[in-house]
């Protein structure tokens, strides 16, 4: 405490200031020095910090952009159990009706991921089609550049090489591991009373991307 007369430092047991006699009790102001808590106010910065990037991180999952093709896909209604496991490619045939390559829609929902060759032979690369978590009927050129690795299989909500680490969001194609670049290239595709169908010339005309 300061005496408000002579600025003299006095205790809060005195009743007169030592130095100039003025009444302690009446005249003398209590200076009060509020305690930092630096430590405390440190870890409120902290958790806000934490808070805000997991929201940021949790917005930018649920906005998470499709793949320009896969964007424009169709959709089933209904999407891979991201439960399931590792779901490998089932092999398989394609048919032509005209101008498409054709395939049972329930061939590709029966099996997750199913994988098949031009049937005319033009094109050596094989073709992949799997149904993504959020409903969208993918196909896509099954093939990876950086390992030239022509097989994949899903697990969880991701595509993955099968013969390097490298995988992918099953609709939005960013990478996790790897290759960022070379992940099964998207083709438009579309389905007609059950059927999924792919224009020949898409499939033919396709060049490797290296």
């Amino acid at each position: 405490m300061i005496c408000s007369q002579c600025g003299s430092q006095v205790s809060e047991t005195q009743k007169f200031c030592n130095n100039c006699g003025n009444p302690v009790n009446t005249t003398v102001n209590e200076v009060k020095i509020p305690v930092a808590k630096k430590s405390s106010m440190m870890s409120k910065i902290i958790l806000v910090v934490v808070l805000a990037a997991g929201l940021t991180y949790y917005a930018l999952t649920l906005t998470r952009n499709y793949h320009p093709v896969i964007s424009d896909q169709p959709s089933v209604g209904y999407g891979t159990n991201p439960g399931q496991g590792q779901i490998k490619s089932f092999k398989t045939n394609a048919g032509v009706d005209g101008n498409d390559i054709v395939i049972d829609v329930e061939t590709v929902t029966k099996h997750g991921i199913i994988r098949f060759n031009d049937p005319e032979g033009k094109q050596t690369v094989p073709i992949i089609a799997y149904i993504s978590p959020r409903g969208k009927v993918v196909t896509a050129m099954s093939i990876s550049e950086s390992c030239r690795s022509d097989d994949f299989y899903l697990e969880g909500k991701t595509i993955h090489c099968a013969n390097c680490p490298s995988y992918w969001d099953m609709e939005s194609l960013e990478a996790y591991a790897c290759c960022q670049k070379y992940y099964p290239d998207p083709i438009p595709s579309r389905v007609e009373r059950g059927v999924l169908k792919i224009s020949k010339s898409v499939v033919q005309d396709w060049r490797t991307r290296l």
